[in-house]
């Protein structure tokens, strides 16, 4: 039986962690994990005016760490390889959002699309390894982003230690496998009720990263309508298409960004991007109908919610 931790709350859910090894390694790696989610929380939390993130989003800090200027380009390329559909600075459209939910008046559509034009293009660029602020950056967020890298983190560094045969980080819904044979994964219906259903889907995975970006039970609720929490960047709506987007990528970051931009794209599009590129996905639309990549790797093996972790994101 391999080790299993759970620790919380470490990014703002539970971060759990299974190791195969000998029981001294197994706490040595799952030491390893929770210093590098610590040491990294310091780098990208918005929640922490004393991160590097927010201390650079005020234009307190001129260069950035390794880690951080890492993730903005990546960050950059998926927004330019979506063509706008992840964008990791639209805090104005979720605080508007967040205002009509608490006066329960629907934004008007002209104020939204200012909002989205305004917010077209990126404030800052990375190029050869420098990261340059030419806008206000205090709307940027890599929630969308960071948490996957954070995962590979977490995940490269246990299987650094002496004798760990294999590793899985579960953080919320952004996992990552490293080392030998698999493990067996749940996603739930996003519109079944929270706690005691099981999975409607089961994917197995080797080496490889999960994300799920879902919510169907989260969101904003406005003028007795629901409303998904990830907005379109750009036209300021929230998606209405697709209520949950599951990929596997060769890591997290990938996975966790691509859930995002699948979810914000029509599904006839999100399925040909992910063909195009060889990712895997799984996509749930509003009325509860699913499609899935050719290379989706589905399982009908059935299990129990004690032996198989949870790929649904706590948004």
């Amino acid at each position: 039986m391999p080790f299993v931790a759970i620790h919380s709350p470490i990014l703002g859910t539970d971060v759990e962690i299974r190791v195969d090894a000998d029981p001294e390694a197994a706490l040595a790696a799952d030491a390893a994990v929770v210093a590098e989610f610590e040491r990294l929380t310091a780098v990208f939390s918005i929640y922490d005016e004393s991160s590097e993130l927010s201390r650079w989003r005020r234009g307190d800090v001129d260069g950035c760490s390794s880690e951080l200027t890492e993730v903005l380009a990546a960050a950059q390329a998926w927004h330019a390889a979506s063509g706008g559909a992840f964008h990791p600075a639209i805090q104005q459209l979720q605080r508007r959002w967040q205002r009509a939910a608490a006066e329960d008046v629907l934004p008007d559509p002209a104020e939204l699309a200012e909002l989205a034009a305004a917010c077209a293009t990126l404030p800052f660029t990375v190029a050869d390894g420098r990261t340059e602020r030419i806008a206000d950056c205090s709307g940027v967020d890599l929630n969308a982003i960071a948490k996957g890298y954070m995962v590979d983190r977490a995940a490269l560094t246990a299987s650094a230690v002496p004798s760990v045969d294999a590793v899985m980080i579960n953080a919320g819904g952004d996992l990552r496998h490293l080392g030998e044979g698999s493990v067996l994964v749940g996603i739930e219906d996003p519109a079944a009720p929270f706690g005691g259903t099981a999975p409607r889907w089961r994917v197995q995975l080797a080496r490889a990263g999960l994300s799920t970006s879902g919510g169907a039970k989260q969101g904003f609720a406005v003028a007795g309508q629901s409303y998904a929490r990830v907005i379109d960047p750009r036209t300021g709506w929230p998606v209405t298409n697709t209520t949950s987007a599951s990929v596997v990528a060769p890591d997290a970051m990938t996975a966790d960004a691509l859930s995002t931009v699948l979810r914000v794209l029509p599904p006839v599009e999100a399925l040909a991007l992910a063909e195009a590129e060889g990712w895997a996905c799984l996509l749930v639309g509003a009325d509860g109908g699913e499609k899935m990549s050719l290379t989706w790797p589905a399982t009908d093996r059935q299990s129990t919610s004690e032996d198989e972790p949870d790929a649904n994101r706590r948004e």
